[in-house]
């Protein structure tokens, strides 16, 4: 049995769920909106990370194309793609993969499937394979069945995000409320910062009319993401049920408020139109998979038109900036990936890898300011996540600065999370102020928890020495 490849989603349904991914941190999202009384209505994702608000196209293919002959000309483009890749690659699996999210997306439901059932015949671990299926199962209206294929898919990858909203919300169309529930608090454990997680658990705790809990999620869910139209609806609907009428037209104003801006962006398109956003979102999605397999190959330059193309088709997508991004990183390309991971943290404001890929870089460039406010804003992001904390006080190490806060800094990262980088960076912290003998105590425990670490070992045995 081969080994599963740890590919990361992609973005979208179902071939959306599946290939891209590499070393770059994604967090699914699920844009579809479930109003109250609705909850059992299968709308696919669509989104990474959060649920985004309404945007304009990306520049036409041609100005002289209409928005059928773009579309019919993008279809046309990823089917060459994708038989090119199965060509290049035959001994692979994942052409198939892609080939098959293609079919499936383009309409070739049965085609794209066997496929999908091709490739698990030959690796059967392969989870987003699983999820896609449960997604194709879903649009039918086939719950059961989608559930299964999504058990499966948790099974081979219990942190894959994405799946157990998407499990939930198949168990809520067959009227398994407690069970959804469950799932829903899965999800949350996987992606904590997950607005539209809280959003679904309030729709439940609304229907069975546990407005307490269900007025918690839809505070979280919009601590999370202040513009969430729907949370703001299920705040108003609950306040109502409650009989607090203040609150319940506070929160009707900030739905009817974001609700006009929504249709404000949509009210100058047509069907052709919307038809065309979602087959740009798609062909972006396969040249972002399509650049992975090239990636692999190390195919640098291939992997990098793609991408970029990618992005041109759809901007406001994060998955092949992250990616584009992390090659340049990888390619020591810094200002260039620096710039790429600033447009991303415009897209996404609280995206928290983002910000520490910045200040990372910035460090990298010696530009200490820039990389102190990027780290300074991971602790606000997340000050319950010892990352911040930590880099933060490498920064004032490498810059031999503020060496006292760095120490502070060190001790914070050691107590939210006593790992062996944590401990080392204490380690380093203590040692430059003058502090021996809590950088051999700091060092010795990180040596303890990674004793496999050669540079660990280096660092302790130096320490000691100085006794």
């Amino acid at each position: 049995m081969k080994k599963q490849r740890k590919i990361k989603s992609g973005t979208g349904w179902p071939a959306r769920c599946m290939g891209g991914g590499g070393r770059i941190i994604v967090w699914i999202v699920v844009a579809g909106l479930l109003w109250a009384g609705q909850e059992g209505k299968a709308e696919p994702p669509s989104d990474l990370t959060r649920q985004r608000r309404p945007v304009g196209l990306a520049a036409p293919v041609s100005s002289l194309l209409t928005p059928q002959q773009e579309a019919a000309a993008l279809k046309k483009e990823e089917i060459e793609l994708a038989e090119r890749i199965m060509k290049e690659f035959p001994n692979s699996e994942e052409p198939l993969v892609l080939m098959g999210n293609v079919m499936v997306r383009h309409g070739n439901t049965a085609g794209g499937i066997e496929l999908w059932k091709k490739v698990l015949q030959s690796n059967p671990r392969r989870a987003d394979v699983y999820n896609g299926m449960g997604w194709t199962a879903m649009a039918k209206g086939q719950y059961e069945e989608a559930i299964g294929h999504w058990r499966k898919a948790v099974e081979i990858d219990p942190q894959m995000p994405g799946v157990h909203n998407a499990t939930a919300r198949a168990l809520t169309a067959l009227g398994r409320q407690t069970e959804a529930i469950e799932e829903l608090k899965k999800e949350i454990k996987i992606s904590p910062r997950s607005s539209f997680s809280y959003f679904l658990l309030g729709q439940q705790y609304l229907q069975q009319k546990d407005y307490e809990k269900a007025r918690k999620s839809y505070e979280k869910a919009i601590d999370l993401e202040p513009n969430n139209t729907s949370a703001h609806y299920g705040l108003f609907t609950v306040y109502t049920r409650l009989n607090q009428p203040d609150k319940a037209q506070q929160h009707l104003a900030s739905f009817k408020k974001l609700k006009a801006e929504d249709m404000k962006v949509l009210k100058d398109r047509n069907d052709a139109y919307n038809d065309l956003l979602e087959v740009r979102k798609g062909a972006a999605e396969t040249f972002v998979f399509a650049g992975q397999i090239y990636l692999e190959q190390g195919k640098l330059q291939q992997t990098e038109e793609l991408l970029k193309r990618a992005t041109t088709l759809d901007p406001n997508n994060t998955a092949p900036l992250i990616r584009l991004a992390s090659m340049y990183q990888t390619s020591n390309r810094i200002p260039e990936a620096l710039e790429i991971f600033k447009k991303v943290s415009e897209i996404e404001p609280d995206n928290l890898p983002c910000f520490l890929n910045i200040g990372l870089l910035y460090s990298q460039l010696k530009r200490t300011a820039d990389a102190e406010e990027a780290f300074r804003k991971v602790i606000s992001l997340a000050p319950k996540s010892s990352d911040g904390y930590r880099e933060l006080a490498q920064l004032y190490l490498k810059s031999d600065i503020k060496l006292d806060e760095a120490k502070k800094l060190a001790e914070q990262a050691v107590k939210l999370e006593p790992t062996a980088a944590n401990y080392m960076a204490l380690s380093r912290a203590c040692d430059k102020n003058g502090d021996t003998a809590g950088a051999i105590s700091a060092a010795k425990r990180a040596v303890e928890l990674e004793p496999s670490n050669p540079i660990y070992q280096q660092i302790y045995q130096m320490l000691q020495k100085r006794k």
